[in-house]
């Protein structure tokens, strides 16, 4: 960074990571060129995808064991582009054959502690080679408040206008004191406050910044003069942003590098604002993801880990973002990258907002929401937090965040259970009209229950009946509204006249459909008990995109 020219030109180095102990959270398991080999960044890679050609990189080795021909394969691949190290869990193997073909190749190892998920090793670090890689120096960080106003004062310096550093929650933790530098009313009253002002457009830009990954620029709106945000991150994890109102003659090259390095170097002291008990709070959510997924401790030991007494209650919310879809038999599809950007960013949103209101919860996302373990004295209490929690998190993250809240539980054992009613609350919801309160089975009990019957028709295609089966496709391929019809008439219970009015036909055509539907599908709607499936089965049809018909078509036969 330009204000400090002198010392940047120490390059980070893997000396960093060995000597950092207390800060990075990897140790050396071989280092057959020295420690003295420069670092540019991190990479979290899966060995299906390719190897990004990323020079003097640490490549963090994810979902393959060390002893994995794979794992192999990329320590080759990664040699071969020059990557600094490769950074791996032994997961109780012997690491003998990776370590001396990496010493074959010249390339480093570490390893990362087994327990520790791949996010915070990223995030730690990024945290290590963002604080000692400046200065070439392997001293203690620099704690506090003052390097971060220094370093608004060198953004500031160099890009022409005010600068301010904001936490996820905006509050303004530092700004640039230089005078003569262009500034308006909005960034005065954020320093005046140490607050940005809560603006609906705001919020927009807000998640636009954190979901990029390099600087973004906002043109003048009202009051406000153009200007450019960057992420603050540690690895993945969001911890604030960086915002410079532009000069007149806009943003130079220089200017948006600055803005680069210097979102790269408050990051460790963002991290270590959040003073946070990590090794606590890492375990109880590595704890409750894995007990979400069926794959954790038993019951009672999970249980100890979590904090939850013995016979004590607790429920589940789950949070996720505007337009997330959870379909069965789970909530674990995989997100855009944007998206899956804005899901770090409500986790640490709940986070935060459970370390200052209620210590007790345990936050943990996975692939498509945010779930919060909540140890509560009752329904009722449950819900309170839950509706202030969602209210934070629109506050920060999107007004379209929504949450649903499981009934209390006693029992560990059924988490599943319990899972599997918040998605299904977040999934029978998924249509309601933004803004709500936070769901609960009350109200949507009915809407679960045939969510249910009818994934048991994706399921096991062979319970459809073949009848409908063959009036959809007639449907699609003929342009005819039998399935429309019969749903029509089944929701008004046999009424004519009020299915007619419906579907907005002469009660005549309608009794012709009918009678149609009869001859041409055998379809016995005069049964009860088939009349109950069809509309289940048509029902559920009428939901996906996949049965949909063409707009236009042939009329009816």
């Amino acid at each position: 960074m330009p204000a400090q020219s002198s010392q940047s030109s120490a390059e980070s180095t893997l000396r960093v990571l060995a000597d950092a102990a207390s800060a990075a959270p990897v140790r050396v398991l071989a280092a057959p060129a020295g420690l003295d080999v420069p670092v540019s960044e991190t990479v979290i890679h899966d060995p299906e995808e390719p190897l990004p050609p990323t020079a003097g990189a640490v490549l963090l080795l994810v979902g393959v064991g060390i002893t994995d021909d794979r794992a192999l394969d990329v320590l080759r691949r990664a040699a071969e582009r020059d990557f600094a190290a490769v950074v791996v869990k032994r997961r109780g193997h012997d690491p003998v054959r990776f370590v001396a073909e990496a010493r074959d190749r010249g390339i480093a190892v570490f390893t990362a502690d087994d327990a520790m998920p791949w996010r915070d090793v990223d995030a730690g670090i990024s945290c290590a080679l963002a604080a000692y890689g400046h200065g070439g120096t392997s001293g203690s960080p620099p704690a506090g408040g003052e390097e971060l106003f220094a370093l608004a004062d060198a953004v500031a310096a160099v890009v022409g206008g005010s600068v301010a550093i904001e936490d996820l929650d905006r509050h303004v933790v530092a700004y640039s004191k230089e005078p003569g530098l262009r500034i308006d009313i909005v960034r005065e009253q954020g320093i005046l406050h140490r607050r940005v002002p809560d603006i609906p457009e705001q919020r927009r830009q807000y998640r636009q910044v954190l979901a990029a990954s390099g600087v973004v620029r906002f043109p003048a709106m009202g009051e406000e003069l153009p200007r450019a945000a960057v992420a603050i991150r540690a690895g993945a994890l969001p911890l604030g942003t960086l915002w410079a109102i532009e000069p007149d003659e806009g943003l130079s090259a220089e200017a948006e590098k600055t803005l680069l390095d210097a979102a790269r170097f408050a990051a460790p002291h963002l991290l270590r604002a959040l003073n946070l008990p990590e090794a606590e709070r890492g375990m109880r959510r590595d704890t409750l993801r894995a007990v979400l997924h069926r794959s954790g401790p038993p019951a009672d030991e999970a249980a100890d880990l979590l904090g939850l007494r013995p016979g004590a209650e607790f429920s589940l919310a789950a949070f996720t973002l505007p337009g997330s879809r959870h379909p069965s038999p789970g909530p674990d599809t995989v997100l855009a990258t944007g998206d899956s950007a804005l899901l770090t960013h409500l986790e640490s949103v709940l986070t935060r907002h459970c370390a200052a209101h209620r210590t007790s919860a345990t936050v943990a996302a996975a692939a498509s929401a945010v779930y919060v373990l909540l140890p509560t004295t009752g329904h009722a209490a449950g819900l309170r937090f839950a509706e202030s929690a969602l209210a934070a998190a629109r506050r920060s993250v999107d007004e379209g965040v929504r949450t649903a809240v499981s009934r209390p539980y006693t029992d560990l054992g059924r988490s599943a259970t319990m899972r599997r009613e918040a998605d299904g609350i977040l999934r029978a919801t998924a249509n309601d009209a933004p803004g709500g309160p936070p769901a609960t089975t009350d109200g949507v009990r009915h809407r679960i229950l045939l969510d249910r019957l009818g994934d048991e028709l994706e399921r096991d295609p062979w319970l459809r009946l073949r009848e409908l089966d063959d009036l959809l496709t007639h449907d699609r391929d003929q342009g005819t509204d039998y399935a429309v019809t019969a749903v029509a008439w089944i929701d008004a219970v046999g009424d004519i006249a009020s299915a007619a009015a419906r579907l907005k036909v002469h009660p005549n055509t309608l009794r012709h459909r009918l009678r149609r539907i009869r001859e041409l599908f055998r379809v016995d709607l005069d049964d009860p008990d088939v009349r109950l499936a069809a509309w289940l089965e048509l029902r559920r049809a009428a939901a996906s995109p996949r049965t949909s018909r063409p707009a236009a078509g042939p009329r009816h036969r």
